[in-house]
């Protein structure tokens, strides 16, 4: 398992979620919304991972940011 940061947009609100890939902890963070009653159609990915060096539990982004649902997917 990873862990990822999933996040609206704007940047106003985000979820940590542990998961396989960007698209699961998408698909999670989604569900997670959704089920408070704010559901989310974009959101932006980032796996996290810790930084080298004895610093403690700060994680900070190891990816550039995953758009979902992905910029010029064709659907149909």
């Amino acid at each position: 398992m990873r862990i990822f940061k999933v996040y609206v947009p704007d940047e106003a609100d985000h979820q940590l979620t542990l998961a396989k890939s960007p698209l699961q902890a998408a698909r999670i963070a989604r569900t997670v919304w959704a089920e408070a009653g704010t559901p989310q159609d974009h959101v932006k990915v980032v796996e996290l991972r810790l930084p080298v060096g004895d610093v403690g539990l700060i994680y900070e982004p190891n990816t550039t940011p995953t758009e979902y649902p992905k910029r010029g997917r064709r659907k149909g």
